[in-house]
């Protein structure tokens, strides 16, 4: 039977998310302490002269000056994204995807904890809103993924064509409880001596006549899978959008905070504006 390239694609998987991910994320480990001049593990040693008082005590700063310079987060954020995308867009060829993904993940939030508390200088902080253009391109990855899906399962697995076939063939089947009786045989097109320039017959996995034409099951099957795909990807849109609308961005009870703050800072506001006022008027009168 045949199953299009969905076991390459889960082979191709398993290898980026068991294999590639884990040594991305050592490399992430090891890099920083190759380049660093000290680590933590260093100033975790006792010194004499701290025991003893000396003057020549090392300061902290002095300690983290030695480590590797803190680099920004792009890079985190693209390998989460590039992980992100891997994840989503091929899940329905590898489904184990997210629970490599999330053991990566655990491994990886311990290795950079002890990276950015030990093996780098203190980064300077930022302040900002949101992850910026990241939520956008998080947002387009999974619009992708739902499509990505829809594909996969119509048209590079049998899903759909046993399910046709099943359909088609439920009269004559029935009575032997067997739905898929003879569709691998069905599935399989004739090659003749003629289009092979041997002296057998082969066959091949195509829905196609002796002569190698497209039979009619083929345009009934391509009708199927566009239509498979048009109804998922509507279906699992509409799903999205009610879970976005069911769960605000902002929980209730902070967006009642916000709004007490909000108030209190407007009052400020007129109470200090009238105050200037009353003020004015005094010195006007004086």
């Amino acid at each position: 039977m045949c199953t299009g390239c969905i076991s390459e694609l889960a082979t191709q998987m398993a290898i980026i998310l068991a294999g590639k991910q884990f040594i991305f994320t050592f490399s992430q480990f090891v890099v920083p302490i190759i380049f660093s001049q000290g680590s933590c593990w260093d100033s975790c040693k006792p010194n004499r002269n701290e025991v003893e008082g000396a003057k020549n005590k090392i300061q902290p700063w002095e300690r983290d000056y030695k480590l590797a310079e803190a680099r920004d987060v792009f890079a985190e954020y693209l390998e989460m994204v590039i992980q992100f995308g891997f994840v989503t867009i091929f899940v329905a060829a590898f489904p184990l995807a997210p629970l490599l993904a999330l053991v990566n993940n655990l491994l990886e939030i311990r290795l950079d904890a002890f990276k950015f508390v030990g093996q780098l200088r203190r980064p300077t902080g930022l302040k900002t809103k949101d992850i910026g253009i990241w939520y956008n391109i998080l947002s387009a990855v999974g619009k992708i993924a739902i499509v990505a899906n829809a594909g996969i399962i119509a048209f590079s697995s049998d899903f759909l064509p046993m399910i046709l076939y099943a359909y088609e063939n439920h009269r004559e089947n029935h009575m032997y409880g067997e739905p898929l009786l003879g569709y691998v045989n069905f599935s399989l097109a004739y090659a003749s001596p003629q289009m092979t320039g041997l002296n057998i017959t082969c066959r091949y996995w195509a829905y196609r006549d002796e002569n190698g034409r497209l039979n009619f099951f083929f345009w009934k099957l391509f009708s199927a899978q566009l239509l498979f795909v048009v109804l998922f990807e509507h279906i699992v849109f509409g799903i999205v959008k009610l879970v976005d609308i069911m769960i605000p961005d902002i929980p209730s009870d902070v967006q009642q905070k916000i709004d007490i703050d909000d108030a209190i800072a407007e009052k400020l506001l007129t109470d200090d504006s009238n105050y200037n006022k009353c003020d004015r008027s005094t010195n006007t009168e004086h």
